[in-house]
This record gives structure tokens, C-alpha cells and sequence, in this order.
């Protein structure tokens, strides 16, 4: 009688923490993914820049360049302008650096894709501007 006892009191237990979550749940909105609602804001120090691969082959390769626009929490911030620059401008301009837009209105992600050229070798450093903003976060490529 003892351990029928014992496992009606497990029962009861676990049904009692079952109502608790699920009560606990449903009394708020819950968020599984950090995909954009449109009400945050944007914030740089939050932001992120990065390139793939780090290395290429100038005169004929590519790299990835991806911006990531984020708020405060870390979501995504859609329908954000932008735009990918050289730190120093003077060294694109000598190495023939070139930026395609494949992608410079942030998605609901608030990701912007870019890609890279260069005519000349040299390591260049990258950054993004998000709505006039400039991401604090800078990448180095390697054109060989």
C-alpha cells in the first residue's frame, strides 16, 4: 500500500508541474526565433560584419561579404539601406576593390549580402553602414 501510495504522489506531482509550464506559457508570448517584428531598433554595437572566404584570388575571385543589422536583443531589423565600404578608401581605390549589391535591403533576418573583387593584391579592411550608421565591427580580407 506504501508504494502505490508513493507513485499516486509522483502522479500528482507531475501533473501539478505540467499545469504549472503550460499555464506559465501561455500567460505571455513566448519567442522560439529572433525574426524581426519590425519594432526594434537598430544598434550598432550590436551588429555584426563578416566575410567568407577571408582569402581569394585577385583579378577573379569573389568574397561574401554579410551584414547582419540587429536591435538591442539581437533580432533582425528589416528594410534597412546598406552599404559596404573599404575603412580606407584611398587603398580600395589603388587595389580596385569593387562591392556588388546582391542583397542591400536587410530581409526579415535583417541580413544585407554583398560581393567582393579586386584587381590588386592587399589585405583591405571592410565595414558596413546601416541607415547613415556605421557598424563598429570591421572585417580584414586577404586579395592574393
Amino acid at each position: 500500500m506504501r508504494k502505490g501510495f508513493f507513485i499516486y504522489l509522483l502522479l500528482a506531482f507531475f501533473l501539478v508541474s505540467v499545469a504549472y509550464v503550460v499555464l506559465n506559457l501561455s500567460a505571455g508570448r513566448t519567442t522560439f526565433f529572433g525574426r524581426a517584428s519590425g519594432s526594434g531598433v537598430f544598434t550598432a554595437s550590436n551588429s555584426y560584419v563578416f566575410a567568407s572566404p577571408l582569402s581569394a584570388r585577385a583579378g577573379g575571385d569573389k568574397i561574401r561579404v554579410t551584414v547582419f543589422a540587429l536591435d538591442g536583443q539581437g533580432k533582425g531589423i528589416p528594410n534597412k539601406i546598406v552599404s559596404a565600404n573599404c575603412v580606407n578608401n584611398a587603398q580600395c581605390l589603388s587595389g580596385g576593390v569593387t562591392f556588388s549589391e546582391l542583397q542591400p535591403q536587410t530581409d526579415t533576418l535583417g541580413q544585407a549580402i554583398f560581393d567582393l573583387t579586386a584587381t590588386q593584391p592587399g589585405k583591405y579592411d571592410l565595414q558596413a553602414v546601416v541607415g547613415g550608421i556605421t557598424i563598429p565591427q570591421t572585417v580584414t580580407v586577404n586579395f592574393q
